[in-house]
């Protein structure tokens, strides 16, 4: 029965997949009016790395689901515009961390309130019970895959 659930679960997740990208994902490519000429994952790097204050490269490259080199490459980019710094982790020096610059920190402000704007017009389309029927479903979602977070691989 069990397995049966978990088969059902992945397809669903999937659908959502899909239908979430179709929907929202096109919103992370930056409108021409920023002040930064950011992709869609490094608008994505800012979001997760704001959200933690300060993160691994390795942890961001899960996050992002980049490959090493890649990952590099788009650190440095961020980099040189201003954007994220690099530190040593003061509990093990062996260790990096990504941060936001004071720049950073106010572009992801910037593109949160474009983020909430553009998401917020794609809602609008729906009545208010189908609103709030979505947010309750979006915030089961999010307690389970914080739950699959904490639980070992």
């Amino acid at each position: 029965m069990k397995e049966k659930k978990i088969k059902e679960a992945v397809k669903l997740q999937f659908e959502m997949f899909h239908l979430f990208h179709k929907n929202f994902a096109r919103i992370f490519h930056q409108t021409g009016n920023g002040p930064y000429n950011l992709n869609k994952n490094q608008n994505r790097a800012i979001m997760i790395i704001g959200a933690v204050d300060n993160i691994m490269p390795t942890t961001l490259g899960k996050c992002l689901d980049l490959q090493k080199g890649s990952l590099t490459s788009m650190i440095d980019a961020l980099e040189k515009e201003g954007l994220v710094y690099r530190k040593g982790d003061p509990e093990d020096r062996r260790k990096t961390l990504i941060s936001l610059t004071e720049e950073g920190i106010a572009y992801r402000e910037w593109f949160m309130e474009e983020l909430e704007k553009k998401a917020s017009e794609i809602l609008r389309r729906l009545g208010e019970e189908d609103i709030l029927a979505y947010q309750e479903s979006l915030k089961t979602i999010l307690a389970m895959l914080k739950k699959l977070d904490r639980l070992p691989e």
